[in-house]
C-alpha cells in the first residue's frame, strides 16, 4: 500500500539533487534511497551516470524510492546542482532577479550560478527559475561556467550532429566546446542532439558525469555498458564489448525506414479499465499502454504496429510548490519480441476532483492504487466495484501545498494519455 508523504519542494528537490564530491565542500545528503534501491532506473540508458554518480552522493532519489529519471529540470533545479557540483571562484558580483526574492528556495543556488559564469538571466532582468531548461541551455552553462572554447569551428563540430542546424546561434561555440570534451550524451540517437528539447534527470546527470570525467575527477564508464552508444565522440567512434557488437542507435540512424521521427503522435489504449485513478502527488511504476494505430515513417511503411506495447510511469509535475497534475513518461516499447528504449510523453493532466457528489458509477472497474482506493473509499462513503490494482505504485508529494483527499485525478488514458514521440526513434533492422 502506498504511503504518502509531505515534503516541502525545497527540501524534497535538495535531497533528490543534492551534489557533492571530494573537490568541494562537503554536501552530504541523507539520501532515502541508494542508488541499487532505484526502483525506476534498473533498465534505464542512463543508468551508470546515475548510479555512480548516487554511490559518490553527487545526485541522489527521492524519498519514495525512485530516481525520476525521465522528469524535466529547470533552471533553478539546476542552478541547485552546479552550486553542489563545482567549487568555481566567483567572477562577477551577483546580480539578483526580479523573479528570484530572497525568500525563493533556490535563491542562494541562482545567485552563486551567476556569479561563478554558469547561468545568466534574460535581458528583461528575469531568471525564470520555474522554466524547464533546455539540453542547450545546460551544456552552454557548463561551457561557460569552466571555460570550455572549441578548440576548431564551432559549425565543423556541430556537423557531427544530424541537426546541429538547429541549435541556436549563441550557444553553438558553447555546444561544440562541450561536444569536443565528450560531455554530450545523446538518448536515444547519438547523432541527434535535440537541442531545445527540455533536459531530463537522466540528461543531467549524464553530462554532469561526462564534465566530471574530463575535469580527471570521474574514471569514464565501463566499455561494457550500452550507455557508451550514447556518447557522442567527434570521430564517430563507438565502443564496443566483442567481435560482433549489437548495432547502435548511430548505424540504424542512416536508414530511414525504420525511423519514427519526434513529434509524432501516438493514439494508445489502456487494457486494464476505461479509466485510471491517482492521487496528486502519485508515481505509478510499469504502467503499460497499447498503441492503437501503427507508427509509419515518412514513407508509409510501418515501424511500429498497432498493439505494441509502450511501457512507463505516471508521475507528478509541479511549479512553485503546487501540483499541476499528472504525466505518462514513456520509457520503452516494445514490438513483437524485442524491446527497444522509447522516449514519449503525454499531456499534464490535471483531471476532475472526485466528491462526495461524484457518482460512484462513473468510477466502476477504474484503476487505481491501493492507497488511491482507501480514499475513494473515505470520499465516497462507500466500497465501489474497481478494477486493477495498479502495480508498482508510489507515494510521494513533493509540493509544499497540503492535497485534500478530494484533488484526486481521473484520467481517461485514451483521451489523456495521447503520446508524442520527444526523441526520433529508430528500431533496428
Amino acid at each position: 500500500m502506498s504511503h504518502v508523504r509531505h515534503w516541502s519542494s525545497a527540501s524534497a528537490f535538495m535531497l533528490a539533487l543534492g551534489v557533492s564530491s571530494s573537490a568541494i565542500a562537503p554536501f552530504v545528503v541523507s539520501a532515502p534511497a541508494t542508488a541499487a534501491n532505484f526502483s525506476d532506473t534498473r533498465s534505464h540508458w542512463a543508468r551508470p551516470f546515475i548510479e555512480t554518480l548516487a554511490e559518490r552522493q553527487i545526485i541522489a532519489g527521492f524519498p519514495d524510492g525512485t530516481f525520476k529519471p525521465d522528469a524535466p529540470v529547470t533552471r533553478a533545479q539546476f542552478a541547485a546542482i552546479v552550486k553542489n557540483a563545482f567549487s568555481n571562484s566567483s567572477v562577477r558580483v551577483s546580480r539578483g532577479f526580479g523573479d528570484v526574492p530572497g525568500s525563493y528556495w533556490a535563491a542562494t543556488a541562482i545567485g552563486k550560478a551567476y556569479e561563478t559564469g554558469f547561468m545568466s538571466g534574460y535581458p528583461d532582468g528575469a531568471f525564470k527559475p520555474e522554466q524547464q531548461i533546455p539540453k542547450v541551455q545546460v551544456l552552454v552553462a557548463l561551457s561557460s561556467g569552466l571555460n570550455f572554447t572549441p578548440a576548431r569551428a564551432a559549425d565543423t563540430t556541430l556537423a557531427t550532429f544530424r541537426d546541429g542546424g538547429e541549435i541556436p546561434a549563441y550557444a553553438k561555440s558553447g555546444v561544440a566546446a562541450a561536444a569536443e570534451r565528450n560531455v554530450v550524451v545523446n538518448y536515444p540517437n547519438v547523432s541527434f542532439l535535440n537541442p531545445n528539447e527540455t533536459a531530463t534527470r537522466a540528461d543531467v546527470a549524464a553530462y554532469i558525469y561526462q564534465t566530471l570525467v574530463n575535469q580527471g575527477k570521474l574514471a569514464p564508464i565501463a566499455t561494457s555498458e550500452g550507455a557508451n552508444n550514447y556518447i557522442a565522440r567527434l570521430n564517430g567512434s563507438t565502443p564496443t564489448t566483442g567481435s560482433n557488437p549489437t548495432p547502435t542507435t548511430n548505424q540504424t540512424a542512416l536508414n530511414p525506414r525504420y525511423l519514427v521521427p519526434q513529434g509524432t503522435s501516438v493514439n494508445i489504449r489502456y487494457l486494464g479499465s476505461q479509466k485510471i485513478v491517482v492521487t496528486p502527488g502519485e508515481t505509478i511504476n510499469n504502467l503499460t499502454l497499447r498503441v492503437v494505430d501503427d507508427l509509419k515513417n515518412n514513407q508509409g511503411q510501418v515501424v511500429i504496429p498497432r498493439d505494441s506495447d509502450i511501457a512507463g510511469q505516471l508521475i507528478p509535475v509541479s511549479s512553485n510548490g503546487q501540483i499541476l497534475g499528472t504525466q505518462f513518461i514513456a520509457q520503452r516499447v516494445t514490438i513483437g519480441s524485442q524491446s527497444y528504449p522509447f522516449s514519449a510523453r503525454s499531456q499534464v493532466v490535471s483531471g476532475q476532483p472526485v466528491t462526495q457528489n461524484t457518482n460512484p458509477g462513473t468510477l466502476k472497474d477504474a484503476a487505481t492504487s491501493a492507497a488511491t482506493s482507501a480514499v475513494l473509499a473515505t470520499i465516497l462513503g462507500q466500497k465501489i466495484d474497481l478494477g486493477t490494482i495498479l502495480a508498482g505504485a508510489t507515494g510521494g508529494q513533493t509540493a509544499t501545498q497540503t492535497q485534500t483527499p478530494q484533488n484526486l485525478i481521473v484520467i481517461d488514458p485514451s483521451a489523456d494519455l495521447r503520446l508524442t514521440v520527444s526523441n526520433d526513434f529508430y528500431a533496428n533492422p
